[in-house]
């Protein structure tokens, strides 16, 4: 007997009994968000998105509408976790009006849907919004991990929309961590990819609670957060952040894992997206390419592809001396790097 799979035939010898391994492994409840620090509104909702808008107190003539676009399985406040670290708070003060998306956990019926429906569908329609309701033709956008590879796309296929680029810390070539077989056997089992599976692979190096402050120190460079209150205090923050993830649908780990980074679709420029290819070099925009120095995660020459197919006269590289989770959180990032961002998102 086989299992018929993305990558052909499996043998079913190589699966466990998946309806047993699913009873064994029910995810637990998703933790609600913690009560927002920066008041915003839903503006749009479509498909698995709901759309936030963020106004600064003094808009400024020369900033644009700004669309943040977050990864699909981890939840977005640690954009704005604590009023000093916060993104959104860092280019309100810069008078751009802030978008995010805050994207929705998927059901079990969600289990096929792909980047398609999340970037022809969900994402487009929140370009769509800013611009009529911004009265802009082409919008900027600022992707986070996940969600740069999620803006980049949508650039390469939606050209006309967009203002500007810039994926942080986005995976454009790297090594898939799981085979094909791997990737096929976690989606036959689960469907969607369960919260609490993409937390043991992502967080497999974060200490306890107990140790949680140094650590926080170490990736934020901070000295001064050991066994501190305000260290402490982005600890308890950043702890509920660390155990947010939510499922990641089987078909966009499919077409992540095996397509983007297994078979180098995205870097080669193969990778299809709704029947279209999703070439990086059809970007017209300006990119400005963030990475970090010490990012084990995203190492910078993950970003290398970027470079390679849109040339230096587009892709402006800016590596930052922070880890991944630095170039979100850090005082250096928020001092340094998110009000660079914004200058170049107004030049």
């Amino acid at each position: 007997m086989t299992i018929e799979g993305a990558y052909g035939r499996v043998p079913a010898t190589d699966f466990p009994d998946l309806k047993f391994e699913r009873a064994l492994h029910e995810p637990p409840e998703a933790h609600p968000d913690p009560p927002a620090r920066t008041p915003f509104d839903v503006v749009d909702e479509s498909g698995l998105l709901r759309l936030r808008r963020y106004v600064p107190d003094n808009a400024l003539a020369n900033a644009p509408p700004v669309l943040l676009v977050y990864s699909l399985f981890k939840r977005p406040y640690v954009l704005d976790l604590l009023p000093e670290r916060s993104i959104v708070r860092t280019l309100l003060a810069q008078g751009f009006t802030v978008y995010l998306t805050d994207w929705q956990p998927p059901d079990a019926e969600n289990a096929e849907r792909g980047f398609d429906a999340y970037v022809n569908g969900d994402l487009a329609c929140a370009v769509n919004h800013v611009r009529v309701h911004e009265g802009v033709e082409r919008v900027p956008l600022v992707g986070c991990c996940f969600g740069g590879l999620l803006a980049l796309l949508y650039a390469a296929l939606h050209p006309e929309n967009v203002a500007r680029v810039v994926p942080v810390a986005a995976p454009i070539e790297l090594q898939s961590p799981f085979a094909p077989t791997i990737v096929e056997y976690v989606v036959r089992m689960f469907g969607n990819v369960p919260g609490w599976w993409i937390r043991a692979w992502l967080n497999a190096g974060i200490p306890g609670p107990e140790q949680l402050s140094r650590y926080v120190a170490d990736e934020l460079q901070e000295p001064a957060l050991i066994r501190t209150a305000a260290g402490a205090r982005v600890a308890r923050a950043l702890q509920p952040w660390l155990e947010s993830d939510v499922p990641l649908t089987g078909q966009v780990f499919r077409e992540a894992m095996c397509n983007a980074y297994w078979s180098r679709d995205l870097a080669q420029g193969r990778l299809r997206v709704g029947g279209r290819f999703a070439a990086l070099e059809n970007i017209r925009c300006p990119v400005l390419n963030v990475s970090g120095e010490r990012d084990r995660l995203v190492p910078p020459v993950s970003s290398n592809a970027l470079i390679d197919r849109l040339g230096r006269d587009v892709v402006t590289n800016l590596v930052f001396p922070a880890t991944h989770l630095g170039l979100l959180l850090s005082a250096a990032a928020h001092a340094e790097l998110w009000p660079r961002i914004g200058a170049w998102l107004k030049s």
